[in-house]
């Protein structure tokens, strides 16, 4: 499938980012830091808008992406929508979870994961690739013209991945930096930092 250029990113820091708690369907604050990664993300946008001045943003519903998006689009005259599908992975009982306790109370699943991110994917009661993979397709699908698209770092990943055109193993292993802007285009992927 072909897509317009995409621009995503990711929420700024959160306080749970920092105490290294699954966030999944729960929610925590942006830090200051935070607040500054999305400074920068609005400032890194100037020049893309310059080339595609009538983008909107998308924006996953929970708190610290649509508090991301409010303070990028501020600068920017951006209108914002929100779309359920660009939220967080559910990891079921495991949202709010510290990584601690994870690795404590479930120490194989913790050991067979390469990142946190991954570890959501295996959460026993969680929402599971299948579910990701299939609303991350559909959000991209509906998407005809060049868009901003603000989510959280496992979603993230999936996006990068399908645009890219890599299998689901390969997504597994992307990045999720906060701060940054990762435009597609054409499946190719710059980092704009």
């Amino acid at each position: 499938m072909t897509y317009p250029t995409i621009f995503l990113l990711r929420h700024g820091q959160t306080e749970w980012n920092i105490a290294a708690r699954l966030q999944g369907t729960l929610d925590s604050a942006l830090t200051e830091k935070g607040r500054l990664q999305a400074l920068r993300q609005g400032a890194l946008l100037d020049s893309c808008l310059s080339q595609y001045p009538d983008m909107s943003v998308l924006s996953s519903p929970q708190g610290r992406a649509l508090m991301t998006a409010k303070i990028v689009s501020e600068g920017n005259n951006l209108s914002i929508n929100q779309d359920v599908r660009l939220r967080e992975i559910s990891a079921g009982s495991w949202d709010g979870a510290y990584l601690d306790d994870i690795e404590r109370n479930h120490g194989h699943l913790f050991e067979q994961a390469r990142n946190a991110f991954e570890l959501m994917f295996l959460a026993p009661d969680g929402e599971g690739e299948t579910s990701v993979l299939a609303r991350c397709r559909a959000v991209l699908a509906d998407q005809k013209k060049p868009v901003i698209l603000v989510t959280h770092g496992a979603t993230l990943c999936v996006l990068r991945g399908l645009l890219r055109g890599m299998q689901f193993e390969e997504m597994l292993n992307l990045d999720h930096e906060q701060g940054c802007i990762y435009q597609i285009k054409a499946g190719v992927e710059t980092i704009l930092r």
